[in-house]
């Protein structure tokens, strides 16, 4: 909202670009999944595979160097990044998974932003 919707939108191609280059399996997805959530699909991917391209996703789009003047902790556009995995769990439905994922996030944010928390972590 501060640079106007054109702005916000060049931002978010930016973004969504980035976390794509940062996957490098056929089978890695990255989808929008509402208003400035993507969300990242990675099939049979470890609970610690996942926190690293987590880590990695996070780590490049900070390199972006994009301005954003009322960013905290950093003046430029960071992301924070929920982890969630059905490994070790026999049944998860998709709601499930995103649920976790979601609760996830908003612990990464909840410690300061910028950075990768996984679902166990946030309990």
């Amino acid at each position: 909202d501060t640079y106007g919707h054109i702005n916000g939108d060049l931002c978010l191609i930016k973004v969504a670009q980035t976390v794509q280059d940062s996957l490098h399996r056929p089978s890695d997805f990255v989808a929008r999944y509402g208003g400035e959530e993507f969300v990242v699909l990675l099939p049979t991917t470890t609970l610690e595979g996942a926190m690293h391209i987590a880590e990695t996703i996070r780590s490049n789009i900070e390199k972006m160097g994009l301005p954003h003047k009322n960013s905290s902790p950093l003046p430029v556009v960071t992301v924070s990044l929920g982890v969630a995995t059905t490994e070790g769990t026999s049944e998860m439905t998709y709601e499930e998974l995103i649920k976790c994922a979601d609760t996830a996030l908003y612990k990464a944010k909840e410690l300061g932003r910028n950075r990768v928390t996984s679902f166990r972590e946030a309990l």
